[in-house]
């Protein structure tokens, strides 16, 4: 006789008495008589097919039974089973589902993984090493793989009009051939006569005075011993005689240098200090330049004797240009390896230990540097730090140096593919440092994915399958869909970045997503490869040091059994306190404290003023610039920003330039109507320059100009002026006195300078259309009638005069190798202002700008068409302006990131667990997150600035992952009520969340002693996102589902799938209904009848083979 499994699923049924159960299929029907106590029941049907099933029974306290019917699928059977009476089904349904999910059809990966784990293994294996393998061939045939800038991080505005100018003014010279005239300081031959890269000494006496005896001797001795290293001469900058300029010091008011203006000032043993200070800043000739040197507690009173201060400032002086260079930066080399090796360790000791009892603060830019460099190789060893944890826990955690090897080898593999992709797909040519601090993160989103897929492997150990591809398969889907839902949504959130006008933001955050995307690609081909042939090959099995393979004296299912431990304490102790009548309203309190806390902080966030620090509080250079910016007086010695007026250019034209090339300069755009023969123009620029120099006392405050301590007048550098002050002078004994040399320039004015020097013009050589007659009077000026002598304010006038050979009216003079008239394309004025780098942040900037803008716009509506197209600009060192609005933009977008990405998650998140309810809960969870980091700013002391904007937009990338596991945890459950789903969320996923945030933590633990700003705030908001994303998901997350969870199919997007559809709730879903997907009729079916005697309580609908359970 045949035998054949009825193939009912296993179910628990609570019956009293007597249960008949109706078994039907196309061709056969019988029935089972089942009673409580009773083991098995053998069944013949009509056709002589005989039915088997096991049945187990025990006795309730009320004398009922509790029968499981455990029966496996095989065979012809029906597509779904239907109680068409209301019967109590308690647990049933979720044990129908879970062997429903083991018996699911494999997929067809994972066969191919079991039936050939090896060649699988070796195949994943070496597509992932291709991409390494590829980037090393890349590298050698001289592609730039990875176009690294570290030392700079492009945030420039390339749209905005102050960015644009900065380059125009800058790039001024690549277009043409600038001619410049022989304008040179008489001794000098021009080398040296400029101060580049000077030593600033500060010398500090906190709660004391430096204005002391022993204290201006000391700063002589440790200036003069400076000035006494080897080879200072050579790199020195020189005066009008070709000798060492003497550092700018306190001292010079002493030893004589300026006894031409007193004898006080000859007091070299400091006898009468407050004399002598009193003196200098009284003179009108000394005043100005003295200022430099008082800081703003300065008191000076010669009555009573007092001349005290707490802190004072000199300079060292470094010429520029180098004489046998014509390689900037050859020169700019040669003078860093002086400075860095003659007074790097130097200083370092003064800072560290003072100089006789003074405090020593110094800075200069290739001491920056190269302390920059030594310190990034120290903190360099903490981020390896940092990656030995990550492999070392994701070992402990995995319990196997295989699977753990390979998993972060994979890691690692996909950074090389992603870059590949961000690089040639792409096509984007910027490779920074948030770039290579990526690696962190998908460092820790890699690992968050290897625990998911390992945790989920191991809860399937507990499980019967009918094969290790069931096992695998059933694991797989588990796993993955967890994983792309957090994937998705991070990677989302990093898109968000993508779309910063900032180049530095922009390409960060392009490359994360795509990262985290790759990744998830590797770890869901290449993982489950790697763990198959672990358990194939090497569960069974320890390693000793020797390497040699021996059988493990623990079975796998009692090592899983030790693993496990944590997974009991999310199933019982922490799942019962969560859910406690009391304790559920404490923790909800608790949360209430927190967020009430760190909200009264984010209230006080405010934008930074100061500029971008590089190292920390008590680094040298950081207190270097906040000495300069807040204990001192202005003064004309100050680095304060100089406002550029320039005519002769337009906005430069970048559309040449990659997308991604910050450093291209693109194309000049010359301003063609500029022309200053005209007299018009000429007196329209003498205006303006008067204009200038007598601003308003309301204006000069709109502007923050500097202004003469002595004449109260603004400080501004205008070339036409020094023009008209020399033909005012001029004096040419071959011209009557009545001649008229005096500005504006005319034809006629000029041609009687030429007559009466025929040894320098050759007037035969002018045509009869010559015109560049002002061109000629410039060129007249600046070298001073071609004598050859000048002054250093003439080196730096021609610095701001753009002059080419005009193919028609350019000439010779007769005597030496310089010309006359030239081309004029472009001229600057400079306004000294009271503004400095890091003194102020766009608040207050902003406006400044907008005031100077408005302000040229004005003037420029009044001036000739041929002088009427100037802009103003910062166009020197850091501009100023530009950076003000990239300040304002990255706080812009700081706050559209996190809002955008909070837009962006929620609808994401409602998708991917189809449920409104969940998916709301979700969000607030990392809404709260993020804005518990963002109070962390001002809590920690700081402020809004650079690189807090930069780590703010990280947040919501970061803070999505664990929330999102819980919640894919709690939806996957096969319970319907909440606190059931509760606890199977809490016990498949529970470890995984705390294994991958403990991963992060530890590896952002080990970056915070790095001196490096950059690298100690990225780990401090690392480790915050991460811990209150943590505390928040499995805190009031957790909480807030075990009270208002969402239980069957409330808030679930299905129902509303289902009306789309025409589907009803009592519809049944079956794979045989004529690709309709669901019936109501209900045909083919099994049929279970309970008896009349049975406790009634619910009406259920149960398919084989499916997950679901329609109520």
């Amino acid at each position: 006789m045949e035998k054949k499994d009825i193939g009912l699923m296993p179910e628990q049924v609570r019956v009293s008495g007597e249960f008949n159960a109706n078994y039907q299929d196309d061709d056969n029907m019988a029935t089972v008589t089942i009673t409580p106590g009773t083991a098995e029941k053998t069944i013949e049907t009509m056709d002589g097919v005989e039915m088997i099933s096991t049945t187990v029974a025990t006795h309730s306290a009320n004398g009922d039974a509790d029968l499981a019917l455990d029966s496996h699928q095989n065979g012809n059977v029906a597509n779904c089973i239907h109680r068409d009476n209301d019967s109590t089904f308690g647990a049933s349904s979720e044990k129908r589902q879970s062997d429903a999910r083991k018996h699911k059809q494999p997929l067809a990966w994972c066969k191919w993984i079991i039936n050939r784990p090896k060649m699988m293994f070796s195949i994943m294996l070496c597509f992932n090493l291709s991409f390494p393998v590829i980037t090393i061939i890349l590298i050698l045939c001289g592609e730039t793989v990875f176009p690294t800038v570290f030392n700079d991080l492009p945030l420039q505005l390339t749209d905005d009009d102050q960015w644009l100018r900065y380059v125009a003014w800058n790039a001024r010279n690549d277009e043409f051939t600038k001619y410049n005239h022989n304008v040179t300081t008489t001794g000098a031959s021009g080398f040296r006569t400029s101060m580049e890269n000077p030593i600033y000494i500060l010398y500090e006496k906190p709660n004391g005075n430096v204005f002391t005896k022993e204290n201006l001797q000391a700063m002589r001795d440790l200036e003069d011993e400076l000035i006494s290293k080897a080879n200072y001469t050579d790199f020195c900058q020189l005066d009008a005689g070709g000798e060492c300029k003497k550092p700018v010091s306190l001292v010079r008011y002493f030893d004589g240098t300026y006894a031409a203006f007193g004898s006080i000032f000859n007091d070299t043993e400091f006898d009468n200090i407050p004399v002598v200070l009193d003196a200098a800043n009284s003179s009108p000739f000394l005043k100005s330049a003295i200022q430099f040197h008082f800081s703003k507690d300065t008191v000076i009173d010669v009555a009573n004797g007092i001349a005290e201060a707490p802190i004072t400032r000199s300079i060292i002086p470094l010429g520029w240009p180098l004489e046998g260079y014509t390689n900037e930066d050859k020169m700019e080399t040669v003078q860093a390896n002086f400075i860095t090796s003659t007074y790097n360790s130097y200083f370092q000791n003064l800072f560290s230990n003072g100089y006789r009892q003074m405090n020593i603060i110094y800075y200069s830019r290739p001491l920056w540097q190269a302390t920059l460099d030594s310190q990034i190789t120290i903190d360099t060893i903490l981020v390896a730090g940092s990656f030995v944890f990550i492999f070392c826990f994701v070992w402990f955690q995995t319990g196997s140096l295989w699977i753990a090897g390979f998993a972060v080898l994979g890691i690692m593999t996909s950074f090389c593919s992603a870059n590949l992709f961000y690089r040639y797909i792409l096509d984007f040519r910027f490779f920074g440092t948030f770039h290579i601090l990526s690696i962190f993160i998908i460092l820790g989103i890699g690992a968050d994915d290897i625990f998911v897929f390992m945790d989920t492997w191991k809860s399937t150990g507990f499980e019967v399958y009918p094969g290790l591809e069931y096992r695998l398969s059933d694991a797989y889907r588990r796993a993955s869909i967890t994983m792309l839902v957090t994937s998705l949504t991070t990677a989302v959130a990093f898109f968000v970045s993508a779309t910063s006008p900032l180049l530095g933001v922009k390409s960060f955050g392009l490359f994360a997503g795509v990262l985290v995307l790759v990744n998830y690609v590797t770890v869901i081909t290449f993982l489950p490869t790697v763990i198959i042939t672990y358990h194939n090959f090497w569960s069974n099995c320890s390693c000793c040091c020797c390497f040699k393979c021996t059988k493990s004296a623990q079975s796998s299912g009692k090592r899983l059994q030790k693993k496990r431990t944590i997974v009991r304490f999310f199933m019982g102790p922490y799942f019962r306190f969560v859910t406690h009548r009391i304790w559920r309203w404490v923790i909800l309190l608790f949360f209430v404290v927190i967020i009430s806390i760190f909200s009264y902080f984010a209230t006080k966030l405010r934008p930074q003023e100061e500029a971008v620090q590089v190292f920390g509080e008590s680094s040298n250079f950081v207190q270097f610039e906040r000495k300069m910016v807040k204990a001192f007086k202005s003064s004309s010695s100050d680095m304060n920003k100089e406002v550029y007026i320039v005519w002769g250019l337009k906005n430069q034209d970048l559309s040449s330039c990659h997308h991604t090339d910050h450093r291209c300069e693109g194309q000049t755009v010359w301003d063609n109507s500029f022309d200053l023969n005209p007299l018009p123009s000429q007196q329209a620029m003498k205006d303006f320059c008067t204009r200038l120099r007598n601003l308003t006392v309301e204006e000069g405050e709109r502007l923050h100009v500097q202004r003469d301590v002595v004449t109260g007048k603004v400080a501004v550098k205008c070339f036409i002026d020094d023009m008209y002050q020399f033909y005012e002078s001029l004096e040419l004994q071959e011209l009557p006195n009545s001649t008229d040399l005096n500005m504006p320039i005319k034809e006629n004015k000029i041609r009687s300078i030429m007559e009466t020097s025929p040894d320098v013009f050759d007037l035969s050589a002018l045509h009869e259309t010559f015109y560049r007659y002002f061109e000629t009077g410039l060129a007249y000026w600046l070298t001073s009638g071609y004598t050859g002598q000048s002054n250093a304010d003439k080196i730096e006038l021609q610095n701001m005069i753009g002059e080419e050979i005009d193919k028609r009216d350019t000439a010779s003079i007769k005597s030496g190798t310089d010309v006359f008239g030239t081309r004029l394309r472009y001229v600057a004025f400079k306004v000294k202002t009271t503004l400095a780098y890091g003194s102020l942040g766009y608040e207050e900037g902003i406006p400044i700008v907008n005031s100077w803008e408005d302000f040229i716009n004005t003037e420029m509506s009044k001036m000739p068409p041929s002088v009427d197209g100037a802009f103003q600009c910062t166009c020197e060192g850091i501009n100023l302006f530009d950076y003000l609005k990239v300040q304002k933009t990255l706080s812009d977008n700081a706050v559209k990131g996190v809002v955008l990405g909070l837009a962006i998650a929620f609808p994401l998140l409602v998708l991917t667990t189809t449920n409104i309810i969940l998916g709301t809960m979700a969000t607030v969870s990392i809404a709260l997150t993020t804005w518990c980091v963002i109070a962390v700013i001002p809590m920690a002391g700081w402020k809004l600035g650079v690189l807090e904007s930069l780590n703010i937009g990280l947040i919501v990338g970061l803070a999505v992952d664990y929330v999102v596991h819980l919640a894919e945890g709690y939806r996957l459950s096969r319970k319907q009520d909440r606190l059931g789903k509760l606890n199977d969320m809490l016990e498949h996923v529970g470890i995984s969340v705390v294994s991958g945030a403990a991963t992060t933590l530890g590896a952002s633990a080990f970056m915070l002693p790095a001196e490096i700003l950059f690298f100690k705030q990225f780990a401090i908001f690392l480790f915050c996102t991460i811990g209150f994303s943590l505390i928040f998901s499995l805190g009031l997350f957790t909480t807030m589902l075990g009270m208002i969870g969402p239980e069957g199919h409330t808030g679930s997007l299905n129902v509303f799938y289902y009306w789309l559809i025409g589907r009803k709730k009592t519809d049944v879903k079956c794979d045989h209904c004529n690709g309709k997907g669901f019936h109501g009729d209900q045909p083919d079916c099994k049929v279970i009848r309970s008896p009349a005697n049975a406790t009634l309580t619910r009406r259920s609908v149960y398919e084989i083979g499916d997950r679901e359970t329609a109520l």
